[in-house]
């Protein structure tokens, strides 16, 4: 079969390349998808052969069709449509344990389906399940123009926040935000937290949900209300920062961490899980939508990479596969 894994001939810039491997064989537990899109993501960008095995197909989202069903998965026939958030999608095809893959209504097309679980399961993980948002909230979302930034956006309107609140580094994007998103925004320059605290009448944001990390720590902090609360899920800026632990302790700040990385398979699970029950339905009823930038063909995975490496797309990257 094609898919795409990582070319070990530029170390300090490492490129997705396109080979022909052996396709996957699936254990009990999995079910073999043939993919029909690929969602491509900002952890495509940092990979580098040291990750993977030799030969090993790279990516983290999908949408196909079900063509194999290992022998103790229940719940799934040859045929179905699903969708998941699990590794190795940029191929042709790609298995996936039977309890993170998620039934696809005919309502939701390939593309749609594709742009969907790496957003919006990390969003409504962050948001809802960790951030525990409340109707009535002020929502901060630092990197909004972020794919799960916009997800969180919509969410957060959509589970009752009375106001949604961007922050990001480029005004252009900002600017590309509809009213069913946000309801205002501040560009990331100097002044933006004391700005957002005026904007809240002195009494800062319930709620941030952080896709930046890095250089956003402390001004979070001051934008932030008195018991307010912040989960710290991407980074964007850099992985690492000062923290004021004075303006922390006078906040009495909680800050959560999430990642999918260190959770175990029923973990996992359960936020598939939550995904279907809360998340399809909304999409099928047109509450929500994912921002679709374009779509590549999997030969093309490297010039979309680079795309994606110079922040010059604005929504999801998808790889059309077949």
């Amino acid at each position: 079969m094609k898919g795409l894994i990582v070319d070990d001939s530029t170390p300090d810039k490492p490129r997705l390349m396109l080979a022909h491997i052996p396709k996957p064989k699936i254990s009990e537990s999995e079910l073999l998808i043939r993919v029909r899109v690929s969602g491509l993501n900002r952890s495509d960008l940092g990979l580098t052969p040291d990750h993977y095995a030799p030969n090993t197909v790279v990516g983290t989202e999908l949408a196909g069709e079900v063509v194999e069903v290992g022998a103790s998965c229940s719940g799934f026939s040859e045929g179905d449509r699903v969708m998941a958030l699990s590794s190795g999608s940029h191929a042709e095809f790609a298995k996936v344990d039977h309890r993170i893959a998620v039934k696809l209504p005919d309502d939701i097309d390939w593309q749609t389906a594709a742009s969907l679980p790496a957003w919006f399961m990390t969003a409504y993980d962050a948001l809802i399940t960790q951030g525990k948002l409340r109707a009535g909230e002020t929502v901060l979302i630092q990197g909004i123009t972020s794919g799960v930034g916009q997800a969180a956006a919509q969410l957060a309107k959509l589970n009752g926040a009375k106001t949604v609140i961007g922050v990001a580094r480029s005004q252009d994007k900002l600017d590309q935000l509809t009213s069913e998103e946000v309801d205002q925004t501040f560009a990331m320059k100097d002044g933006w937290a004391e700005a957002v605290r005026e904007a809240t009448g002195g009494q800062g944001v319930d709620l941030i949900i952080d896709m930046v990390g890095g250089g956003a720590l402390n001004g979070n902090l001051q934008a932030l209300a008195i018991c307010g609360r912040m989960v710290a899920v991407g980074r964007l800026g850099g992985a690492s920062d000062t923290l004021d632990i004075g303006m922390l302790a006078f906040k009495r700040a909680q800050i959560t961490g999430v990642t999918f990385r260190s959770r175990n398979i029923e973990e996992k699970a359960a936020i598939a899980r939550a995904f279907a029950s809360h998340i399809i339905p909304l999409v099928v009823a047109g509450k929500l939508k994912p921002r679709i930038d374009r779509i590549a063909q999997l030969a093309e995975a490297g010039a979309a990479q680079e795309l994606m490496r110079d922040n010059k797309h604005f929504g999801k990257i998808l790889l059309a596969i077949v």
